[in-house]
């Protein structure tokens, strides 16, 4: 990996890099400016692909903007919003762009370090909480077709400005932008975070962004790393001796961390019903306790280590431990419960079929013969107002390209320019390029602007063409010195 883009570059002639904002084993993420929409903040993923092989490069492009296209479509409040994709090569680089929305918040894994200054974790409350308003999100991208794959605390931000989860650095985009150049399946996961089907096979389904969930929210309770909870000769994760939960509680986090994959939920939105059973709980804020030893807006990052064991961070509406006999009441109530909204759904089936044999039919008749009619009327107008829309749409002016954002001299000067470096032995796209470099020093509103044979750049065509010739003649006048040199 090359270094990190210096701060105030400019990307695709658009984006100014104001500070790294993180790095990872795929590339960088940038916080840069879009100079097209008021100097609006937004962030800048990059990936760059292991080999540079044009073959390779290509490949990596194609896949990365299949996964990317894809993501372009998701259109939820707690996704950022992916606006472009794009490729620029820089010092013999090909990197991959990604651009998306800016959030303001912190993640879930720097709130845990700020309780973790005081010893407190995250409660039961606010656990449900976050499962109550990332599992929807879950529900929204899975039925898109696409599995997150990185679910962790650091990938999930605290949004300032609602209060609401935010799910962000969607794993698949890296799976795309590095398998493409490896013959294997790309892994793609956190250690601890990722089920073993992902780690192990490569194998990632919906199944699998439940099990990393729920890791988190076992993190959150506990204070513990991941790994840490996890026994690798039973293979399931040992932590309801370190957090205090409710039974049902603890049932539904256990069977979202299944070994197997088809013990677990079979979607997002059946965590959600079996979260309905849990006895209701107090809505709370998940922001972080006031610190007193330093300033609250400070982020730092502390790493959890040990056995330590924390205490609750809202203790006073913990209702934990419950006496015997209002725990005796949550089995048959939770039976109740779903005996209820089975039967609830077994008469919604029965009326939902009623409905269709009496008014389905006809509405599906209806529409089958509207969809013909529309289609037949395409076919027919197309062709006849395709040829008038066609003339009056003028044609767009095609954007330069980068290898032609440099100013070009005339034909004939450009082949004495060549012959003149091939008698001196030195390289001419160099010699060229160095003196673009000098007329952009001086003019520098004209970098990407080629100079046109018009009469109005006839005076820039020939500084430039003077700039070339003083060059030329230095370059000569060092080749003599060299010679001299070499004679004495």
């Amino acid at each position: 990996m090359g270094l990190p883009l210096p701060d105030g570059t400019i990307v695709q002639n658009r984006y100014r890099i104001l500070r790294v904002l993180g790095q990872g084993g795929f590339g960088r993420t940038y916080l840069a400016q879009d100079t097209n929409r008021f100097n609006e903040v937004c962030v800048l993923k990059e990936f760059e692909p292991r080999s540079q092989g044009s073959k390779h490069a290509q490949k990596a492009e194609e896949l990365f903007t299949r996964e990317a296209k894809v993501l372009h479509q998701l259109q939820h409040p707690q996704i950022p919003q992916f606006r472009e994709l794009f490729q620029v090569k820089t010092q013999n680089r090909e990197l991959l762009f990604l651009v998306q929305d800016y959030v303001e918040g912190q993640t879930y894994e720097e709130l845990l370090n700020d309780r973790a200054k005081q010893n407190l974790t995250f409660s039961e409350q606010e656990a449900v909480q976050l499962l109550q308003q990332l599992l929807p999100v879950l529900e929204y991208i899975h039925r898109s077709g696409i599995v997150h794959r990185d679910i962790s605390p650091d990938n999930i931000i605290l949004r300032e400005r609602d209060q609401k989860p935010v799910l962000i650095d969607f794993g698949v985009v890296k799976a795309a932008a590095t398998q493409a150049v490896h013959s294997a399946q790309t892994l793609v996961g956190k250690p601890g975070y990722a089920p073993i089907e992902q780690l192990h096979k490569g194998k990632a389904e919906p199944s699998s962004d439940l099990y990393a969930l729920a890791v988190t929210i076992i993190v959150l309770l506990t204070g513990r790393e991941a790994q840490s909870l996890f026994d690798p000769r039973t293979l399931n994760c040992e932590w309801k001796q370190y957090a205090r939960t409710s039974p049902l509680f603890a049932q539904v986090i256990d069977r979202m961390l299944s070994n197997r994959p088809s013990d677990r939920y079979p979607s997002a939105q059946a965590v959600l019903d079996a979260l309905s059973m849990v006895s209701p709980v107090v809505t709370v804020q998940s922001t972080p306790p006031k610190l007193v030893s330093q300033s609250s807006t400070q982020a730092g990052t502390v790493a959890l280590a040990g056995k330590r064991r924390y205490r609750s961070a809202i203790a006073t509406t913990g209702t934990y431990p419950r006496p015997w006999f209002e725990a005796a009441f949550d089995l048959p109530l939770a039976l109740i419960n779903g005996t209820y909204k089975a039967l609830k759904s077994v008469f919604r089936l029965m009326f939902g079929i009623v409905r269709f044999t009496v008014f389905g039919i006809s509405k599906l008749v209806l529409k089958i013969l509207f969809w013909i009619l529309a289609i037949v009327s395409l076919i027919w107008l197309v062709p006849q107002v395709f040829p008038y829309v066609a003339r009056s749409i003028p044609s767009l002016p095609s954007l330069p390209s980068l290898d032609k954002v440099v100013p070009k001299p005339q034909t004939a000067q450009a082949i004495d320019y060549e012959a003149e470096c091939r008698k001196l032995g030195i390289d001419y796209s160099q010699f060229i390029a160095e003196v673009n470099d000098r007329f952009y020093r001086k003019y520098p509103d004209r970098r990407g602007r080629p100079l046109s044979q018009s009469q109005a750049d006839e005076r820039l065509r020939s500084e430039w063409h003077r700039m070339a010739q003083n060059l030329l003649d230095q370059k000569a006048a060092e080749r003599r010195s060299q010679r001299k040199v070499a004679e004495f």
